[in-house]
């Protein structure tokens, strides 16, 4: 193929790759501690955000949330970028914070409800117990002493602990748990964690860590009032305010190695070199830029592609002009209900009883994402949803809240499937028979002789989490600054 055609005007001093998170916090650090040096942004969608997408609607009070929703205040970085930022937040939860399950048409007060698996015909050591009970304690038959680990046990447990025989990294959680929990057990207990990505194939020495604590935070759930976008929009208005660039509908196809720099190729056939290249793309971006750049495409970094796994995500978000869930026996009093239907997970966003309200109706992953995508007849970037899915969605919602009147169609809509661009996905977890702790270190600079750099939520401790995207961003702020 033809090679692009470099601009004239000099060389960069950094490219980074993605107006993400991770990549406008890593532009925004670097020129803070180097404005002599010139440092270029490149998107290829004509949005700053990436997977943090906030869209406003005509009478909600707040923006919906296409792409993720919220941080923890005790995800130190995170928390600290924001303060620094001066953005505004608001709390996310809603209602008195207590969650709902309703699982095979049984009504429960969420994963800690002993009473929530009551439809399911579970042995008698599992019976009468709750589904977060039942997963810690198969967690801690399969990693004894995991309550008293820190980071550095952590790694050390990954390295050399072995279950039934096999080093832990080498099974999926989904595998490990199944060899403890009964079948019935299993499903009560994925069926309450609504998730299928964290429960599924994740690799084990990484899932209970993440899933005891690590990932998933304890510390109030915020999001600022100009919704969670507000976080790399206002990193990037900071960055071109200190004199960095910014440009957007750039599609990079193409990186070459050069003599002391990286060819950065887009679609339209120009190119930049930089001194030092950094990509913060999810996994499915990557290996499609692999595919056409031999110099990304070695063991070295095919190894670190396949230890991780892009799972997709559907959102369908449906606003009222009154929160009518709220009525009735059984109705949620927090912000969360759980179910085993097709739409898995519903969040609640409601302010009074008489004022217009959103709900996120809908919100899945993984395998469970196929019968809504099934429904979807291919829409998504906050378009209005199908009407099969508006439809099917109306009778699952009523399933579950059987004591309120779902009101025959939401008075707006908007969908979101991460993954109907074949280059993204919702989030990342380790795959099984990879040891993490080795990948993360291994990102930062993948091949010594090349001065290209991965970051990203995608190779970090927190998948899932904007803290995971600034955590690796700031790892390879630290390298480039030496």
């Amino acid at each position: 193929m033809t090679g692009p055609t470099p601009t004239t005007d000099g060389d960069l001093d950094v490219a980074i790759v993605g107006a993400g998170a991770a990549g406008t916090y890593l532009a925004y650090r670097l020129i803070l501690v180097r404005p002599d040096w010139r440092i270029a942004i490149f998107e290829r969608s004509g949005r700053i955000g990436g997977r943090l997408w906030s869209v406003r609607v005509d009478g909600l009070p707040h923006p919906v949330e296409l792409g993720g929703m919220r941080f923890m205040t005790r995800q130190r970085l995170v928390h600290t970028v924001v303060n620094e930022l001066g953005i505004e937040t608001r709390p996310f939860n809603t209602g008195d914070g207590s969650e709902r399950s309703f699982l095979r048409g049984q009504i429960g007060h969420g994963p800690d409800d002993p009473n929530a698996g009551s439809s399911y015909d579970l042995p008698p050591g599992e019976r009468g117990r709750s589904a977060a009970d039942l997963l810690r304690s198969a967690f801690l038959r399969i990693v004894p002493d995991a309550r008293a680990l820190d980071e550095d046990g952590w790694r050390r447990t990954r390295a050399t602990t072995k279950f039934h025989g096999r080093p832990l990294t080498d099974w999926s959680i989904e595998e490990a748990v199944t060899a403890i929990l009964s079948p019935e057990g299993h499903r009560f207990a994925t069926d309450a964690f609504g998730y299928d990505s964290g429960i599924h194939p994740h690799n084990a020495g990484d899932a209970i860590q993440y899933l005891m604590g690590a990932g998933d935070p304890t510390g109030e759930a915020r999001v600022p009032v100009d919704g969670m976008d507000r976080i790399p929009r206002e990193l990037a208005a900071r960055f071109e305010a200190l004199g960095g660039s910014v440009e957007l509908g750039r599609d990079v196809v193409l990186v070459e190695a050069g003599e002391g720099s990286v060819l950065v190729g887009f679609s339209d056939g120009t190119g930049v070199r930089a001194r030092r290249l950094v990509l913060t793309l999810p996994i499915p971006a990557l290996e499609a830029l692999a595919g056409t750049s031999p110099v990304i495409h070695g063991p070295t970094w095919r190894r670190l592609y396949r230890s991780i796994e892009g799972f997709p995500a559907t959102k369908l978000y449906c606003w009222y002009d009154r929160p009518w869930w709220r009525v009735g026996a059984g109705a949620p009093t927090g912000t969360r209900t759980t179910t085993d239907l097709p739409n898995r997970i519903t969040f609640y966003f409601d302010e009074a009883p008489d004022r217009p309200a959103a709900m996120l109706a809908s919100f899945t992953d993984g395998r469970r994402t196929e019968p809504i995508v099934a429904l979807a007849a291919g829409r998504s970037g906050g378009e209005a949803a199908a009407p099969a899915l508006l439809e099917a969605s109306r009778g699952w919602l009523a399933a579950a809240h059987p004591s309120a009147a779902v009101p025959a169609e939401p008075a707006g809509s908007a969908f979101q499937h991460w993954g109907a661009d074949p280059r993204e996905c919702g989030w990342h977890f380790w795959r099984a028979g990879h040891n993490s702790d080795e990948m993360i270190d291994l990102a930062v600079r993948p091949d010594p002789s090349l001065p290209i750099h991965l970051c990203g939520e995608v190779f970090s401790r927190h998948g899932a989490w904007v803290e995971g995207a600034l955590g690796t961003a700031a790892a390879v702020a630290e390298r480039l600054l030496g």
